[in-house]
């Protein structure tokens, strides 16, 4: 079987809170991070139509802080993505079991540039991102791309995402779907569905 996980909160972490903290210190950091991450400007920076540079200049308004502040938090982003030693165990373990295990996430080109120097990839048989196909979760032709890419059948494979979005949107494609919220519930499930021996 193929096994497509998502990266952010479930391979590595990802932590707009914790990024805004350690630029600029926690005071006022909930908010910025609302105001910087969850934006549709972001979501164009994952999906590849906008660069680091125009984002800080375009939230100069709703942030208060000028381009360059803006800019060095969004440029924390990428070190700020650390694998989780737990999940890389889980990933190690199912591509000893003899499955093919892919990559499938909605992120930008500075961020999947950093992770691609981790050791984790030797386990994944291929990658989509989304700044790299300009397309995202949980629109369909992403999961569709991904399929043809890899001569994968949905029916032969099983996409793990944090989001409950992206899983139905991949399951209204024929594909399993498994929503993450950690390791442990992760490993139980996979071994009450047979991808891991008892």
């Amino acid at each position: 079987m193929a096994i497509i996980f998502d990266l952010g909160r479930v391979v590595v972490s990802w932590d707009p809170v914790g990024i805004v903290s350690s630029v600029r210190g926690p005071q006022g950091a909930d908010l910025l991070a609302e105001r910087l991450f969850n934006h549709p400007d972001w979501l164009e920076v994952d999906r590849g139509t906008m660069s680091l540079h125009t984002m800080a200049r375009q939230a100069q308004g709703r942030t208060g802080l000028p381009a360059a502040q803006n800019l060095a938090i969004l440029q924390a982003v990428p070190a700020s993505l650390l694998p989780d030693p737990a999940m890389l165990t889980l990933i190690e373990t199912l591509h000893g079991a003899g499955h093919t295990l892919y990559a499938l996430s909605n992120m930008g080109h500075a961020s999947i540039d950093w992770l691609e120097q981790h050791a984790f990839w030797r386990f994944f048989s291929g990658k989509v991102v989304s700044a790299r196909v300009r397309m995202m979760k949980p629109e369909p032709d992403i999961y569709r791309y991904l399929l043809v890419s890899f001569d994968l059948k949905a029916e032969e494979c099983l996409f793990i995402d944090d989001s409950p979005a992206n899983v139905a949107a991949a399951q209204a494609l024929g594909i399993g779907g498994l929503v993450f919220t950690d390791v442990p519930s992760c490993r139980q499930q996979l071994l009450s569905l047979g991808y891991l021996p008892g």
